[in-house]
């Protein structure tokens, strides 16, 4: 009497069916759809007050911010919203320091959503809720 085969490997379909399942989940976690305009809006505007706050800390010396309702001007870079959204006007500036000159909280929306965004007293920080 022989042996009896022992076979522990997988067979090309096994290999191809979980090369398939791995590509349908990298697929489904890299784009993921955004989940809204006005979301992506204010990671933008985020973005300039951050670059703002570090220009003035790096050149030491006052940087001014001015939020209207269609556009914003970081420092004389202008920065024009999406024709849908619009946010409530402010006027601050971030001193030599990086600090910011006044708290508030601004609302911006488009017409299916709305954001705030959060300017704390002190340190500059932003948030958006």
């Amino acid at each position: 009497m022989g042996k009896p085969s022992v076979n522990n490997a997988f067979t090309l379909l096994e290999g191809l069916f979980v090369l398939l399942i791995i590509s349908l989940l990298t697929l489904v976690t890299i784009f993921k759809p955004i989940s809204s305009s006005v979301k992506l809006f204010g990671n933008q505007i985020l973005s300039y007050c951050v670059f703002t706050q570090e220009k003035a800390f790096m050149d030491k010396e006052q940087k001014n911010v001015e939020i209207k309702t269609d556009h914003a001007i970081f420092d004389k870079i202008r920065f024009d919203f999406p024709h849908s959204i619009t946010c409530d006007p402010f006027t601050y500036h971030y001193n030599a320091k990086g600090n910011i000159s006044q708290a508030h909280t601004i609302h911006c929306q488009n017409e299916q959503d709305s954001i705030s965004l959060v300017f704390q007293l002190g340190s500059g920080r932003v948030r958006i809720e």
